[in-house]
């Protein structure tokens, strides 16, 4: 009798630890891995990287102006 309800209770704590912490397991927000948005999202990345980096260049220039 201990040894199912000591089965039981690991069953039900596992799955209750696998809905609360989802790691590898999924979890109710667990999300799929459509990979639809991938060349949206990598080319908003590579405009905004460029704007980053003209940006830095510019304060690079303005730094060796003042100096």
């Amino acid at each position: 009798m201990e040894l199912i309800i000591f089965v039981v209770l690991m069953v039900v704590g596992h799955m209750l630890m696998m809905f609360l912490m989802p790691g590898m397991h999924g979890g109710h927000n667990h999300k799929g891995h459509d990979h639809t948005g991938d060349a949206e999202d990598k080319k908003r990345l590579e405009d905004e990287i460029q704007q980053l980096r003209k940006e830095l260049s510019d304060m690079k220039a303005r730094l060796n102006q003042s100096e």
